[in-house]
């Protein structure tokens, strides 16, 4: 009797198959087999919550930018776009991977607001399209920027504390970029 269990690992998603052994339940999965399987203490509830925001935050400028990579009128705007799109999935996967050995999986859903505001983005074209997805970039990397700095100093977590203060810099640096391509000023 073939059983198939669905594992997320990495945003990715794989069907394995698991055959039982002559009974009508499934073996159980061994712990080593568990990807999700923490190897060390649950965040807390501060880290946590900094971590489920920025996975949704990444969502959101990953789906924008992928977007952007074909709709974007100016070329500038379409490469500034596929950087967004790369950081995003690896600052994506690298804070996976970091949940992950605490044992939190995180969540890769909008909320309705993003959703809401991506829908809109997909009905613009030219040179429209481009002035708003730089003006979303830019508030989001200024509104990424606070929250990653204050992650940085306050983290309890020693490596969540080192990948908010890293990706920081990185944020500063989209931000800037953002801004020269046209952005408006992001508001606080």
């Amino acid at each position: 009797m073939k059983h198939h269990a669905v594992w997320f690992l990495f945003a990715s998603v794989s069907l394995l198959p698991a055959v039982a052994m002559a009974r009508p339940t499934p073996a159980p999965v061994p712990a080593a087999a568990t990807a999700a399987s923490p190897t060390l203490p649950p965040l807390t509830e501060s880290d946590s919550t900094f971590a489920e925001n920025v996975s949704a935050l990444n969502t959101f400028e990953m789906t924008i930018s992928k977007m952007a990579t074909t709709q974007a009128k100016r070329p500038k705007v379409q490469e500034f776009a596929e950087k967004s799109l790369k950081m995003h999935t690896a600052n994506q996967k690298t804070l996976s991977t970091m949940t992950l050995k605490h044992g939190l999986e995180l969540h890769k859903d909008m909320s309705s607001d993003e959703t809401e505001v991506a829908d809109n983005l997909k009905t613009q074209n030219g040179t429209k399209f481009d002035r708003t997805y730089l003006d979303l970039q830019a508030q989001a990397a200024s509104d990424a920027l606070a929250m990653f700095q204050n992650e940085a100093e306050s983290a309890s977590d020693p490596d969540l504390k080192a990948y908010a203060s890293t990706t920081a810099d990185t944020l500063q640096a989209h931000l800037n970029e953002a801004m020269k391509l046209g952005a408006s000023k992001p508001t606080r």
